[in-house]
């Protein structure tokens, strides 16, 4: 059954009738509901203190079971946390490693799937740079970079900035097979692309909210599998990870048994509970539908693009998709025709020298024609002015 595309811009996202919005890739709306849980939450705040304080730290259940559902885990293996950056730092800085260990990435990660591993060459652990060819990280070139040193692989489900879709699967298999983890930076893909950590051979996961799971900044979700959570050690802890948490005078420190115990202290109640019903919104719609849609647009885009004259950055093969396209435009500056672009109530961003779109489901078919005419138009102004050649991912 088709979405009801229209009903939902009108309910969800009165966002498309001020603007043009091609980011989420970027930073998205929040659907109207979204906001309204967050602003009920400010209003009890306001109006009656920390009345409701358990009940808003108890809706971090609802939170967590919803996310279990999206990446297929349990939600006993779901951490809230504030953003990607702090879900890799606890698998970074909690990781037995031993000198003279390695870890694979890939030189086309967004720096916060770079910087916490980067971090550990202080203490001898060698951090491996597997070079993109053609923007793709060849699964192969992950698997030659590895030796018996290797204890962990970090990659993107999509890569930002041209929106390559990496082989999970298949770097998965591997992984398990040689007894490497498996890392993922997933704020690319959840939302958009379905996920399923078991049968990729995920063993740890995060992704901030604010991209393609349509929530507000700050709050997101970190999966951790059963079978490697003994092996991480919490370096950050509070009163939030024990098990006993609202025992506050007896100082039992048992650590929580399950994923909580990487939540170390009070939450943004007001990001949870605006998170909880994004996330809802998109289970109801379903993640496979919303990948269908999506996948049609970014074809109408990626047509759109070539039938204009301009080169296609994003990667062709269906297998190597995802929702985001990447185009330059011949003799456009991308950071002027940005410019020109936000001047016309278009958002999206400048990557890989080229602009980058990433429509959601609530887009249509006739925003991504009026996109390449308002570029053909700007694109043509900047090159008869003589023009050449802060944002989020």
């Amino acid at each position: 059954m088709p979405i009801d595309v229209e009903t939902m811009r009108a309910a969800e996202f009165p966002v498309a009738a001020r603007l043009l919005y091609l980011n989420h890739a970027g930073v998205s709306p929040i659907p109207a509901s979204s906001a309204s849980a967050g602003i009920r939450v400010l209003q009890q705040y306001r109006d009656e203190g920390a009345f409701h304080l358990r009940k808003w730290v108890e809706s971090s259940d609802e939170a967590r079971d919803r996310f279990a559902r999206l990446i297929g885990a349990s939600s006993d293996e779901i951490a809230i946390i504030k953003n990607t950056s702090e879900g890799i730092s606890l698998i970074a800085a909690g990781f037995p490693w031993k000198e003279g260990d390695n870890l694979v990435t890939a030189n086309v990660e967004f720096p916060a799937n770079i910087y916490p591993w980067m971090r550990l060459e202080a203490h001898n652990i060698e951090v491996r740079m597997v070079q993109a060819r053609e923007g793709r990280v060849r699964k192969d070139d992950v698997f030659a970079a590895c030796d018996g040193k290797t204890r962990l692989i970090a990659l993107s489900s999509v890569e930002f900035a041209n929106g390559y879709r990496n082989d999970l699967a298949g770097i998965g298999e591997y992984c398990q097979k040689q007894g490497i983890f498996f890392f993922v930076d997933a704020i690319q893909s959840l939302g958009v692309v379905p996920m399923d950590v078991r049968a990729y051979g995920i063993d740890a996961l995060a992704a901030d909210g604010h991209k393609w799971m349509l929530s507000p900044e700050g709050i997101g979700g970190f999966y951790i599998s059963r079978d490697v959570m003994e092996m991480v050690e919490p370096v950050v802890l509070g009163w939030h990870s024990v098990r006993n948490r609202f025992d506050f005078e007896q100082y039992d420190f048992h650590l929580s048994p399950d994923a909580k115990r990487f939540e170390p202290g009070s939450f943004n109640t007001v990001g949870l509970a605006a998170f909880g019903v994004s996330l809802q919104l998109i289970l109801s719609v379903g993640v496979g539908r919303i990948w269908e849609r999506v996948r049609r647009l970014t074809e109408e885009a990626i047509e759109c693009a070539l039938r204009s004259g301009y080169e296609v950055v994003t990667p062709r093969h269906p297998e190597e998709r995802s929702g985001i396209v990447t185009f330059r435009v011949p003799g456009a500056d991308p950071k002027l025709l940005w410019k020109a672009l936000l001047s016309r109530n278009v958002v999206c961003s400048p990557r890989s020298e080229g602009i980058r779109i990433s429509p959601h489901f609530y887009n249509t078919s006739e925003e991504i024609s009026r996109f390449f005419r308002i570029v053909k138009e700007e694109a043509g102004s900047q090159r008869a002015a003589g023009g050449g050649g802060g944002e989020k991912e």
